[in-house]
């Protein structure tokens, strides 16, 4: 009988140790297993696993995280500004900011160009000054000189038909002129180069001297000193702050005489058009 008890109280005893054993390893928090509760409610969502930013301790750090979330959050425009190399920086033009100022600024340049006469065509040279009052407003002063002249091919067919022609040609003018520049602005040229530019238009008074005389120099020449109206325009390209290329298309219109073939004169209203190339420098010089 005493052994019998003795039987009972062992086998009672490893029946409860063994029950505790697997207690312990069914609801093991440690060993990351989940409680009933938790499996049923992981059964019911379909087996998913909880995140594991639920099964972070709470004080753990989350600055990574963030980073990583406003990262994806970024446009696609910006991860490929972001993402440019030097070489396709340099292949974006934009147009600057004007950097280019006239304003209260003197003008310096030469012209070169030509005259188209009647009946001769001339090479003219000269110079300019100029003086900005702003950015719109200027008054120049030029003086050209006619260099060298040569027969156009409306005087050539005269000579041919032993015409009379009574040929008039400049020889200096000088004169002042307000000019007035409505339009500025910027042209890519290739998508490289992005020139500044301006279109400004003249009005002006000149003194204006001609030479008149018949192409076979049978009656004297006249020398004819008279005043001239002249309005022209002139696209122009900056090169840097301090100096520019214009392209100038001016007009001068007065009041001429010429000889006759039997004797006199016989006065003419004479157009000449001006075509001239300009180089400019602005004083002074910009920074």
């Amino acid at each position: 009988m005493k052994h019998i008890n003795v039987f009972a109280l062992t086998m009672a005893f490893l029946a409860l140790f063994s029950f505790q054993v697997f207690a312990d390893d069914l609801f093991d928090l440690d060993s990351g297993a989940a409680a009933p509760e938790e499996a049923a409610a992981e059964e019911e969502n379909g087996g998913e696993a909880a995140s594991a930013e639920e099964a972070a301790p709470a004080d753990a750090p989350k600055t990574a995280k963030l980073e990583v979330g406003e990262a994806a959050a970024d446009s696609e425009a910006e991860k490929e500004l972001r993402d440019l190399n030097v070489e396709k920086k340099k292949q974006i033009k934009v147009v600057q900011k004007k950097d280019f100022t006239k304003d209260k600024r003197f003008e310096l340049g030469i012209d070169v160009g030509f005259v188209c006469g009647d009946w001769e065509d001339l090479l003219a040279v000269g110079i300019r000054a100029a003086y900005h009052f702003n950015e719109y407003i200027a008054l120049q002063a030029r003086f050209l000189y006619g260099a060298v002249s040569w027969e156009n091919e409306t005087l050539k067919q005269a000579s041919e038909a032993d015409a009379y022609v009574a040929k008039s040609n400049m020889m200096l003018t000088a004169g002042a002129s307000v000019m007035f520049t409505p339009f500025y602005g910027k042209i890519s040229i290739f998508g490289d180069i992005i020139p500044k530019y301006d279109i400004n238009v003249s009005v002006g008074g000149y003194y204006y001297r001609t030479v008149a005389q018949d192409k076979n120099k049978s009656v004297k020449k006249m020398e004819n000193n008279d005043g001239a109206f002249q309005i022209g325009f002139a696209p122009r390209i900056f090169l840097g702050k301090s100096a520019s290329l214009s392209l100038n298309f001016d007009w001068f219109i007065m009041k001429d005489k010429r000889p006759k073939q039997e004797g006199g004169s016989s006065a003419y209203l004479k157009s000449d058009f001006l075509f001239t190339i300009n180089a400019s420098m602005f004083l002074p010089f910009a920074k």
